[in-house]
């Protein structure tokens, strides 16, 4: 599905990872791996899903987060799940 507006979505991802999680955005890049780089362990992915479906509407699976080694995998399965009126304005 082609999104109109995916660069809405990377901003709100970094506010997650620094005001739900704690983390020090400076040092997080795209290519960031979320457990190796960015030090997420299970709560902080069960708080992200939580975060990321109040923000950003995408209500993702466990099996979707698992899926994302780095923060543009979870960018990329966030778009996917994108509400349809979200992803097309």
């Amino acid at each position: 599905m082609e999104m109109s507006h995916p660069e809405a979505v990377k901003p709100e991802l970094l506010a997650i990872l620094r005001d739900d999680l704690n983390i020090d955005i400076s040092r997080v890049s795209r290519d960031s791996r979320l457990v190796d780089d960015v030090g997420m362990d299970s709560v902080a992915f069960a708080v992200g899903m939580v975060a990321i479906e109040d923000r950003l509407g995408a209500a993702l699976s466990e099996e979707d987060l698992l899926s994302c080694e780095t923060l543009g995998d979870l960018e990329t399965a966030v778009l996917a799940k994108l509400p349809v009126d979200q992803a097309n304005s």
